[in-house]
């Protein structure tokens, strides 16, 4: 999966973030000028101001390099900047005797179990448990020197103990953190699946109506010579004048819906452009990407460079590539341990074809399965409630490219989609049009 579209994903994120981070720290550097104005306790000191400058301007996701670091990794150095910052500012506000300081710490752990997941959460909970031990055991043994509201001392063992209870229940909020994540994503996931299975299921059908159409139209028209013919045999009585009359005209009536339902459900026919496939293929990852992201599927790409233009319907293209993906991800989700989508490029000069391989590790089809792929309306996934309609359109499509589709599949193994489409000759300015 490329790692631009993960980084798009996280960019605005971070900002929210960082607009946070600006607010949180703007309203506590207000709150000490407060405090100090009253004559309460002196929190202002130049560790605080450097605490607060760093925080709320200098730890901030700038555009100028938001485009040039890993975002990945760059979390971590956001998430140690901000639990240093709230130790300190929790051992300059009472340390033990400010608890409320201390929930800021469940608010970094809660920002990366629900954006990161379980490595930025543990990540999380051992420095932020790191950290605050740190501050109350310095501060209780003296090497810090002690700041409190009050001049109560806590027992050494109190001390220990409430710390004990504070550190088990950063790790308890972490593991939820973790697991609200997992079903957050899995919701959304499963929503946007919905959504793209049922934008398909919509073009498939209008794509079945219109091949049927003709189909229809030709027994209604067995219907109508039928009739003529009996009208033209002999006398009848007006009942049956009237019989045959009204039958015509059910038959007017049904050939006018089908041509009306046809005329809805066929697109306007287009030319073929010249295509790159791998932008294509791009496009297809793109927009299956948060299906894939919180799946148990990895993909791999293994690109020809010098693959010429292929003369497609880019929308047309993509939705094939959509339904391999799609499919690939069900047979691989059905895997214990989950598995692998090669996609792999290739031009066959010689034949003057673009070969596009999809390659899946995932539990493969049966030899009665194998048979019956791409037969509409038949689908291996019975327990999913699969239509069987996207494959036959992605067949219909190739085949409306002048190419083809051949599948190779071993149950248990996983199973492979070759699709060939023409390529437009280098000498070639324009490309043929196909309708």
């Amino acid at each position: 999966m490329p790692d631009t579209q993960l980084h798009d994903e996280l960019i605005p994120k971070y900002r929210w973030a960082g607009k946070i981070r600006l607010i949180s720290f703007s309203l506590l550097f207000v709150f000490f000028l407060m405090m100090k104005f009253v004559g309460g306790f002196s929190y202002l000191n130049p560790a605080l101001y450097a605490i607060i400058f760093v925080e709320a301007l200098l730890n901030q996701p700038y555009g100028f390099f938001l485009n040039k670091v890993n975002l990945s990794r760059f979390q971590y150095f956001q998430m140690l900047t901000d639990i240093i910052a709230i130790s300190w500012v929790l051992y300059y506000m009472g340390g033990l005797a400010a608890p409320v300081v201390s929930l800021a710490y469940y608010a970094v752990i809660l920002w990366a179990g629900v954006v990161a997941g379980f490595g930025a959460a543990l990540f999380g909970v051992l420095t932020c448990a790191f950290f605050f031990s740190s501050v109350v055991l310095l501060e209780q043994f003296g090497i810090l020197s002690r700041v409190s509201f009050s001049n109560y001392s806590m027992p050494t063992t109190q001390v220990v103990t409430i710390l004990m209870g504070n550190v088990a229940f950063l790790f308890a909020f972490g593991y939820f953190s973790v697991r609200s994540s997992e079903l957050l994503r899995l919701l959304q996931r499963k929503r946007q699946e919905e959504s793209l299975r049922y934008t398909h299921r919509l073009q498939a059908t209008g794509y079945l109506m219109s091949e049927t159409a003709h189909d229809i139209q030709g027994c209604l028209a067995g219907i109508k010579a039928g009739v003529q013919v009996l009208q033209d045999l002999g006398s009848h009585s007006e009942e049956e004048k009237k019989f045959l009359t009204s039958i015509g005209d059910f038959e007017k009536k049904c050939a006018d819906l089908v041509q009306r339902l046809a005329k809805f459900s066929k697109k306007p026919k287009k030319e073929y452009l010249p295509v790159n496939a791998h932008a294509v293929i791009e496009d297809a990852l793109e927009l299956t990407f948060p299906l894939v992201r919180y799946s148990q599927m990895t993909i791999q790409k293994t690109f020809d460079q010098n693959i010429p233009l292929i003369a497609a319907d880019k929308d047309q293209m993509q939705e094939v590539f959509v339904v391999i993906i799609l499919n690939a991800l069900d047979a691989v989700s059905d895997k214990p341990k989950g598995g692998e989508l090669n996609i792999r490029t290739k031009c066959l000069e010689e034949a003057g074809l673009v070969e596009i391989i999809f390659s899946d590790t995932g539990i493969g089809l049966k030899p009665d399965e194998l048979r019956r792929i791409g037969e509409p309306f038949f689908s291996s996934k019975k327990a999913a409630g699969g239509s069987g309609l996207g494959l036959a359109t992605a067949y219909d499509i190739v085949a409306r490219h002048s190419g083809r589709i051949d599948v190779e599949s071993r149950e248990s193994e996983g199973t492979t989609f070759t699709i060939r489409l023409p390529f437009i000759p280098p000498s070639q300015k324009t490309p043929a049009v196909f309708l």
